[in-house]
């Protein structure tokens, strides 16, 4: 009975922990707003956005589509987007998916870049991606992609069907 209790208490004080953190990063820590420019080969847009935030979240609430097959999680890699100007240094949970080419070209994960002061970026096509990817032998052979393709009348084909 005794080890019921110590692992109750033990879960009750790591749960008011992690409440207390959530709470005191909500209202302690304050980024304020940011400006975050997407360059494009067409045009340069610019979001005003709550500082805080992943890239990938506030890019996504714009509607600019970045893959991302793992949802943000940091565990696909496909969410690279070359960072021009801010976005700090590279977490290491960014390096086992970036090469030395892609360090030094300033591509990062935006599912991993904490949007904290304003930032520059570029987002590469899917196809330099998946490039990338398979010269720098990164790609997994194991995981299968299926792509749709939307036709005329607004209904979606599957490639590869």
């Amino acid at each position: 009975m005794i080890y019921v209790w110590a692992i109750v208490v033990t879960g009750g004080v790591l749960a008011a922990l992690a409440v207390l953190l959530l709470v005191a990063e909500r209202w302690l820590v304050n980024y304020g707003q940011c400006t975050v420019r997407v360059l494009d080969a067409d045009a340069a847009r610019t979001i005003e956005a709550q500082g805080g935030q992943t890239l990938l979240a506030i890019l996504q609430d714009a509607g600019i589509d970045v893959p991302a097959s793992c949802g943000g999680k940091g565990a696909c890699g496909y969410c690279k987007v070359r960072v021009i100007e801010g976005g700090g240094p590279v977490l290491p949970t960014e390096a086992p998916f970036l090469s030395r080419r892609e360090l030094t070209d300033s591509l990062r994960l935006a599912c991993q870049v904490k949007v904290k002061d304003d930032l520059g970026l570029r987002i590469p096509d899917l196809l330099e991606i998946v490039e990338s990817m398979v010269r720098d032998r990164t790609y997994d052979a194991t995981k299968r992609w299926r792509f749709h393709i939307r036709g005329e009348n607004g209904k979606r084909e599957s490639a590869g069907d």
